[in-house]
């Protein structure tokens, strides 16, 4: 049975190594694994020899809270809890006089007696310490359990410095001793500073979450839902499939869906990315988080709650943020015997230094400063901290990394295999050229949308969708339409047969003409669609399946990296070539089966070639689990997703080398957290073990406490440079090039008025955005490119509307 468990209470690698530890000697368990940054705790177990509350009170007596994971991946997080910056504040008003008293002397401030200010110091030191008892039960727990924690080695040193002086303060009392130097201020300090530390370290590690938490919060609260023509509001965590939603202009679709009533101009920039908002309409289909800019709609819910796709992508991001790169598994194997390590070194340090001087106030100062200055937390932190911080950038950008490993490796990538169909190209056939030889063109575009009516082929769709933008109104009915299985469809009109198909399904009609048209398409990558009468070839539409505007891009993006690009297609040899030099692509593979593909990338791979593959499709798949790196695109199949590593949410192929990009920068910045995790405690302990004493280089264990809870904040803080990556390239394009102008428009009186409007000024070049205001009667434009007022003032009168100003 796997089960999977919240854990709180963590606060270094040496506390999940613990339980990881303890939890694994149980009788049953045969794996478990335990995440520092997402609370997390999966453990494997024959529940016919362990029980839940077995694992529960193992991780109670170690001092941690544990409970049922809550798998609402959109549930807020709430806030950061108080308790530790409460418990800082207050310590703080006590170490405050108790530093006057302990060392006010030294530039004289007036203090009491020797007495009285022993006595006041003791209560000061011990009101902290009662404060801050949780580090003693925390680390006394771990420690009996011996599974030794950063908690443990604060409260030895704040321990074994209170007891010091409390012994020494009695034997002043008692007047066996005349003065001897008390450490109850470095018993006090350690633990405010630490808890400081804690506190500041909290808020740092919060932030990695960010970009997780910006997604979630675009759901709201309560919904707008319709039963039986009424309309009502309840919590979104109610909504079920079969509810039909209203969403207004501004407001965000709470589900995946399909739009049953209205039209509008929805922005789908928080999933796929589009920069500019899509006019859809009643058929269309929604996703959770898009929103409404402006319009009306009704949506009815087909995914609600986790299987929406927003959850999908929460939850998928939470669960590689929290998963374990292999960098990290030898800074945990070194945090799991880190605390005893320090702890024997401490005690030698004292040992050697009373054995020189004699003196139990010197060796006690050593022995303390090596038990306080020794960090593990960063060197646990180091790892996970990166991991959280990038998975949730990379999700903000549109590259969803499934776990830490994956992670990890694009960066290692030297050649990408791409598929073609839905990766470089739309994956949706287009006529791209239009030849009209005899007729009308009017009647002829008539004539063959009315013989594809009667199919759903991809090309019948496409040569439609092509006529009705065109020519707009569709009125000719054909008669007596058949399709000849891999030839084409025919169809009669006032008595004459009209065929429209390939170079097969004309048979002798200009035969001369009509295969030097079909090479001559074939060679730019395109399928040639006749149309004859019977008697002689009227038109040609030639179809293709187009680039994406990105493609060519994205190819040259990553040959300026150095990697070397290839295609793999099932489609034939001529189209493959079209597509590959059209993109800049030398090498290619056309008709390709799948386990072709796939051997492909075993070929690649057997010469020391690190191989991602980027696919869409169910005949990806094998390629996409043979590489070292399979990446699928967001608009690809279920099949593809499930098989690769890395998902392009967003299908843009430039994501490829953003992806690569990304990866790099996080192992770089997890290589400088662990240089720093060992640089920091190769030259601390040796310091406050008072190696350097000889040339007057020395620590208190004041200076230890605040190094320590200093250098955990330096990874934290470091990691956090990753949830900006990119953000420079983000911003300058915008910076340079978008303008606005805002119009006073009159005569809109409705939501219909406000879409007419949008699409009027959308279509005008050089406008990249529009935002309409029906109350205030304006409209926002953003531009990438001058646009005259007179050019607005006449798409705007074209729609039937008038401008009163611009501005």
């Amino acid at each position: 049975m796997k089960e999977k468990f919240t854990v709180t209470g963590m606060t270094c690698a040496a506390c999940s190594a613990g339980i990881e530890r303890t939890v694994g000697k149980l009788k049953g368990v045969t794996h478990v694994e335990v995440s520092l940054m997402g609370e997390r705790m999966i453990v494997e177990y024959d529940e016919s020899e362990l029980k839940r509350e077995q694992i529960f009170n193992a991780v109670v007596e170690l001092g941690y809270g544990i409970g049922e994971y809550d798998e609402n991946v959109l549930k807020e997080r709430k806030p950061q809890p108080t308790k530790l910056k409460n418990r800082f504040l207050l310590s703080l008003i006590f170490l405050l006089p108790l530093m006057y008293f302990s060392m006010g002397g030294m530039i004289d401030l007036p203090q009491p007696s020797q007495t009285i200010s022993i006595i006041l110091q003791m209560i000061l030191s011990a009101v902290v310490i009662g404060i801050n008892f949780a580090f003693f039960t925390n680390g006394t727990k771990a420690l009996v359990k011996k599974s030794p924690n950063m908690d443990t080695l604060v409260s030895l040193g704040a321990g074994v410095s209170f007891v010091y002086s409390f012994v020494y303060s009695i034997l002043i009392f008692a007047g066996k001793i005349q003065h001897s130097h008390l450490f109850y201020e470095s018993a006090a300090m350690i633990l405010v500073l630490v808890t400081l530390g804690k506190w500041l370290e909290e808020k740092s590690k919060r932030k990695t979450g960010d970009e997780i938490e910006k997604l979630i919060k675009l759901m709201p609260n309560t919904v707008t839902v319709e039963c039986g023509g009424a309309q009502s509001r309840i919590p979104f965590s109610e909504l079920q499939v079969g509810d039909v939603l209203i969403v207004k202009q501004g407001e965000y679709v709470p589900v995946d869906g399909k739009i049953v009533e209205g039209h509008g101009f929805i922005d789908r920039a928080a999933i796929t990315g589009e920069s500019m908002p899509v006019e859809m309409q009643e058929g269309d289909a929604v996703t959770g988080s898009d929103i409404v800019k402006s319009g009306f709609i009704k949506v009815l819910a087909q995914k609600v709650g986790a299987d929406t796709t927003l959850s999908q992508i929460v939850r998928m991001v939470k669960e590689a943020g929290a998963s374990k790169a292999p960098l990290q598994k030898a800074a945990d194997k070194i945090s799991g015997i880190f605390v005893p390590a320090v702890t024997l070194i401490a005690l030698i340090t004292f040992l050697i230094w009373f054995a020189v001087t004699g003196n139990v106030s010197t060796a006690a100062n050593y022995g303390i400063s090596v038990l306080v200055i020794s960090c593990p937390c960063s060197l646990g932190l180091a790892t996970p901290v990166a991991v959280m911080a990038a998975t949730g950038r990379g999700m903000s950008l549109g590259v969803l990394y499934k776990d830490a490993e994956a992670l990890q490796k694009a960066k290692d990538v030297k050649c990408v295999l791409l598929d073609k169909t839905a990766t470089l190209t739309v994956g949706q056939p287009e006529v791209t050229d239009f030849e009209l030889l005899h007729g009308e063109e009017n009647f002829v575009l008539q004539l063959a949308t009315a013989v594809e009516s009667h199919s759903n082929h991809p090309i019948a769709e496409c040569i439609k969708a092509f006529a009705e933008r065109r020519i707009g109104t569709l009125e000719l009915e054909t008669q007596n339409y058949s399709y000849v299985t891999g030839k084409g469809a025919q169809a009669e009109y006032q008595g004459k047969t009209y065929r429209l198909g390939n170079r097969k399904l004309l048979e002798k009609t200009e035969e001369k003409l009509v295969f030097e048209k079909e090479k001559a398409y074939s060679a730019d990558g395109k399928t040639a669609v006749f149309m004859s009468d019977g008697e002689k070839l009227i038109a040609i539409f030639a179809v293709a399946d187009t680039l994406k505007e990105q493609s060519v891009e994205a190819v040259a993006l990553l040959k300026k990296k150095k990697i070397r690009v290839a295609m793999l297609t099932g489609d034939n040899e001529n189209v493959a070539k079209a597509i590959a030099e059209q993109v800049g692509i030398e090498d290619y593979y056309a008709e390709a089966l799948p386990e072709e593909k796939a051997q492909a990338v075993e070929r690649v791979r057997s010469v020391g070639g690190f191989v991602a593959m980027v696919g869409d499709g169910i005949n990806d798949s094998p390629a996409l689990k043979s590489a070292d790196v399979g990446v699928a695109m967001g608009n690809g199949t279920d099949i593809a997703i499930d098989s690769a590593d890395v998902i392009l949410s967003r299908g843009d192929l430039r994501l490829v080398s953003t992806m690569v990009e990304l990866s790099a920068a996080t192992v770089k910045n997890i290589h400088q957290n662990l240089f720093w995790a060992f640089f920091y405690n190769c030259i601390a302990i040796p310091v406050a073990a008072g190696v350097f004493a000889f040339a007057g280089v020395t620590l208190t264990p004041m200076i230890g406490a605040a190094a320590m809870s200093l250098s955990s904040l330096f990874v934290v803080t470091n990691a956090l440079r990753l949830t900006v990556f990119g953000k420079k390239k983000e911003n300058k394009p915008v910076e340079e090039t978008v303008m606005k102008k805002t119009l006073q428009i009159e005569g809109m009186m409705c939501q219909h008025c406000v879409a007419h409007v949008t699409k009027a000024l959308s279509a005008v070049e050089g406008v990249s955005a529009v935002e309409v205001n029906l109350k205030k009667k304006i409209a926002v434009l953003q531009l990438t490119d001058e646009v005259k007022d007179e050019t607005l003032t006449a798409a705007i009168a074209e729609a039937g509307y008038e401008v009163k100003k611009i501005k």
